[in-house]
């Protein structure tokens, strides 16, 4: 087999791989993750149970894979904005703004993240533990240098880090995009709380 060959080989592997996973999202989703058997992620995708073996180890290497690909995507975007030389108040709002972004456009993905998670097994938990732990210590270095500059007055940044998350993570539960206000429009109204709080 050519060069050519063998990429395209691996090129198409990948492809069916990556169908397989966005297939086992959602029916981890709309079934639940220990109703779903791997017969029937292999039906869905239209392939037999063997040759979805091919693809993937087990729907516990299923679910890792996905957990990881969504804090990875998460964190690529937040290192993004954390590297970029701004106010500490800007980074913080840009910082947020990508946080809802990604609530936004993952919905599926966040859902199982937040219903799914305690299914790891141990070592791939700590994997992904870690990751968010990266995660949160961006917002939690961003607050905690805003505090010492002056800029925000907070008590206690990781209490503070850890409102701002939770109450955005939960935004997948009730957010309807085709409703009467846009992700800009509830960005906005969320920055804006967390910011300025409820008295002026």
């Amino acid at each position: 087999m050519s060069e050519l060959e063998t990429a395209i080989t691996r090129r198409k592997g990948e492809d069916t791989r990556e169908e397989i996973l966005e297939i086992s999202l959602r029916l981890f989703v709309s079934k639940g993750f220990n109703s779903t058997s791997m017969q029937d992620i292999a039906d869905a995708a239209g392939i037999t149970k063997g040759g979805l073996y091919y693809y993937v180890k087990s729907k516990d290497d299923i679910l890792f894979s996905l957990h990881d690909r969504f804090i990875n995507e998460g964190l690529c975007r937040l290192e993004i904005v954390d590297k970029q030389t701004m106010g500490t108040k800007e980074k913080l709002i840009k910082l947020l703004n990508t946080h809802l972004e990604i609530i936004y456009q993952y919905k599926d993905d966040i859902t199982l993240f937040f219903k799914e998670f305690d299914q790891l097994s141990p070592d791939k938990f700590k994997i992904v533990q870690k990751k968010r732990d990266e995660y949160y210590d961006i917002f939690f270095r961003t607050v905690e240098k805003g505090k010492n500059e002056g800029a925000f007055n907070v008590g206690d940044s990781k209490i503070v880090v850890l409102y701002m998350l939770g109450a955005s993570n939960f935004m997948y539960q009730w957010y309807n995009p085709y409703g009467r206000m846009t992700i800009d429009q509830l960005s906005n109204i969320y920055i804006d709380f967390v910011l300025n709080g409820l008295c002026k």
